[in-house]
């Protein structure tokens, strides 16, 4: 449980560094420094331990993990660009209710009542965080929107076959092979629309790959050791982290819809704590 929480936190601090980058970047550009930061420290954490390969049955799942990992962050990132930090992460957050769904479909699992109320709990944090920026009428702020929910869609894909393949493969082979395909992929399309990059922004690329390498190794190892439905509502804390991150590095000033969806938001995990 608490993993989940470190990983929250993690990825939120990400999303702001990733924020603070992408008035020069492009979402493409952006989601390369993503990946390219995140394999120097995968590649040094799996020579560390040398874990072996998945098998040749298992590679075509971690394969479509990464396409649509790529796809996530690409789609997110450019939300970033457009809308407050802690406006894309509630809209991201209805990811947990996409995640449940699948875990239903795909992993056989079967959510408690607590589950569902604590989801409920959370969605509805999101939606009154959500409910200002649905009334706005400019193009690119309901751009950024669109980005984020379907960032959300692809997500839960992401969440859930990140649950299946966790018990197969171990952490660093995980690791490698989530920062190393996605980076793969998006090398040619990238070089075509690459803008130079300065040595000032060197620290906060290699921060975003820290960053990305500690909340993966987190989630990871809590999808180890507890089903994904459970887990999905604790991801509604990284809007806490979000609301408070954005006032401090952007001076966004959280409002009182802010203030209320925290309060669900927070009802929420206690309640899945509580049971």
């Amino acid at each position: 449980m608490w993993a989940a929480v470190l990983a929250a936190a993690a990825f939120i601090s990400m999303d702001a560094t990733i924020k603070g980058l992408a008035s020069r970047y492009d979402a493409m550009q952006l989601t390369v420094f993503r990946f390219g930061s995140g394999a120097v420290f995968a590649v040094f954490i799996w020579a560390l331990w040398r874990t072996p390969m998945p098998s040749a049955p298992q590679w075509r799942m971690h394969l479509l993990r990464s396409a649509l990992l790529m796809v996530t962050l690409g789609l997110y990132f450019h939300a970033l660009s457009v809308l407050d930090l802690a406006q894309a992460v509630a809209m991201g957050y209805t990811a947990p209710i996409f995640i449940s769904l699948l875990a239903m479909l795909v992993l056989r699992e079967r959510p408690s009542r607590w589950v569902w109320a604590a989801l409920a709990l959370g969605l509805a944090g999101a939606g009154i965080a959500m409910w200002p920026e649905l009334q706005q009428t400019g193009r690119p702020r309901l751009a950024g929107l669109l980005y984020a929910g379907l960032s959300a869609v692809t997500f839960a894909f992401v969440m859930v076959l990140t649950r299946r393949q966790a018990q197969h493969d171990s952490l660093p082979t995980f690791l490698l092979l989530q920062n190393v395909l996605p980076l793969a992929m998006l090398a040619l399309p990238a070089a075509t629309l690459w803008q130079p990059v300065p040595a000032s922004d060197l620290p906060a690329i290699a921060i975003v790959g820290a960053l990305a390498s500690v909340g993966l190794c987190a989630i990871t190892w809590a999808l180890r050791h507890m089903e994904a439905s459970r887990l999905a509502p604790v991801e509604y804390t990284g809007f806490l982290w979000a609301a408070l991150i954005g006032y401090l590095a952007f001076g966004e000033v959280p409002s009182p819809n802010t203030a209320a969806s925290a309060v669900f938001i927070v009802a929420g995990c206690l309640l899945l704590l509580r049971r």
